[in-house]
């Protein structure tokens, strides 16, 4: 396979985002869209989207000499990290499990919960690369972990967020090397 700069990506344009919405929504088959019921989360920090396969495995091993003679995947765990710069109620209900606001006279009450549940939402990552886009499409993520908020005059506040991917989830790209090798 010869060495081709066209197929190196820097993922990242203005265009790229992370849509949310309600676990069971119908997901895109298409790179246009997401259309609602997804919307999306806003500004995300300057760190990107990380997405991280893990998988554990057996070693197989021979009794003469000890040679590893075979290797089994034994589980595969999906996630993907994000930090949401907006400050809006998208983005608090994902990292609180609260209800939707109530507001009275031009003022909004959040009610956290005393213990925050599985928060889960069918979700599209959207990275874009110039002409390129891809979309990692998601049936269900549930976040998992969350930063620390950092209230400060020196740094920006944001929502960090790590998700797995749990079910279906599968990958929507205009990219020449994938379209052209099809």
């Amino acid at each position: 396979m010869a060495k081709n700069r066209d197929n190196v990506r820097v993922y990242g344009d203005l265009d790229s985002e992370v849509y949310l919405a309600a676990k069971g929504s119908t997901l895109p088959t298409t790179l246009t869209g997401p259309a609602a019921p997804f919307a999306s989360l806003g500004w995300l920090s300057e760190d990107g989207i990380d997405f991280e396969v893990a998988t554990d495995s057996t070693k197989f091993k021979g009794w003469q000499g000890g040679a590893t003679l075979r290797v089994k995947v034994t589980s595969t765990e999906k996630t993907i990290k994000f930090q949401a710069l907006e400050e809006t109620p998208g983005v608090t209900e994902l990292y609180f499990d609260h209800a939707a606001p109530t507001v009275a006279t031009g003022v909004a009450r959040i009610d956290l919960p005393e213990g925050i549940g599985t928060v889960e939402r069918a979700a599209v990552f959207k990275f874009v690369d110039g002409s390129v886009t891809k979309y990692l499409c998601c049936e269900l993520i549930q976040i998992t972990e969350r930063g620390t908020i950092s209230h400060k005059n020196d740094d920006m506040t944001m929502y960090e967020f790590t998700a797995e991917i749990v079910g279906e989830s599968y990958i929507l790209t205009n990219a020449p090397a994938f379209v052209e090798a099809g």
